[in-house]
């Protein structure tokens, strides 16, 4: 019951999240500014750290490369996905712009799921969590509760930076919200090995580091002074940061 009550929290600090960001629209920039910070902090402090930790208790350690090579992959796709516009822009200004308009719209809905795909994975890690017991579920969901406000304002940013509208924006945090308690409710189902988990996260792990710099970091400088970003970037970095150090 407490992996439960506790994923249904997750949730509900997600949804916050999202539409808190959603109501701060004037201060959009500074919105995608942490958005890009917690992203990229995230990516770096949270995500693949975990991807190795997961190699380690599998007794896997020199399993690394692939782990890494898949956050290659992650990276390096969204910006394929971002960018296969450049062959049309000699077709015209308008035709090239309309391209560019859909990639961008397309790699927003995909940098969400991906959010709600890791937002699935940790109700999944509580319900793991609590059943190997109480102590360990417990150090799980502080640490996914810590970093899920962060989340659903990532949500949000990564689908508005991307020109959405805020009804299929609102839609999307919504998924967000809603995924870990899908997960902790399939952890007896799945039965996705440790390394696999590695993997997966490896590979959004290069998805949150692309989104963070070469989508949201933009879109922020676009929409406020270079000055405020940076602070509202340090606040996100910062901000899962200490999440990540509380919960060691």
């Amino acid at each position: 019951m407490q992996a439960y009550l506790l994923t249904g929290a997750a949730g509900l600090i997600t949804l916050a999240g999202g539409l808190l960001a959603l109501r701060a629209e004037v201060y959009r920039g500074l919105v995608y500014g942490f958005c890009a910070g917690a992203l990229i902090a995230t990516a770096l402090v949270s995500v693949v750290p975990e991807s190795l930790a997961l190699l380690a208790m599998e007794g896997r350690p020199e399993a690394v490369r692939p782990v890494l090579l898949a956050c290659l992959c992650g990276f390096f796709l969204f910006y394929l996905l971002e960018n296969l516009e450049h062959h049309g822009e000699h077709r015209g200004g308008g035709e090239a712009a309309i391209l560019h308009h859909t990639h961008r719209h397309q790699t927003g809905v995909w940098g969400a799921v991906g959010i709600g795909v890791h937002s699935f994975l940790d109700g999944l890690a509580i319900g793991e969590g609590f059943d190997a017991g109480t102590q360990i579920g417990w150090a799980v969901a502080v640490g996914v509760l810590l970093h899920k406000l962060a989340d659903g304002v990532s949500v949000a940013g990564v689908m508005s930076g991307t020109r959405h509208d805020r009804r299929t924006t609102v839609a999307m945090v919504v998924l967000a919200s809603v995924a870990p308690l899908a997960g902790v409710l399939a952890h007896g189902l799945v039965d996705l090995p440790l390394d696999g988990m590695a993997l997966v996260f490896g590979w959004f792990g290069g998805v949150f580091l692309y989104l963070g710099a070469t989508s949201l970091l933009p879109a922020a400088h676009e929409a406020a002074g270079s000055r405020s970003v940076q602070v509202a970037a340090l606040l996100g970095v910062a901000l899962v940061c200490a999440a990540a150090w509380l919960v060691v």
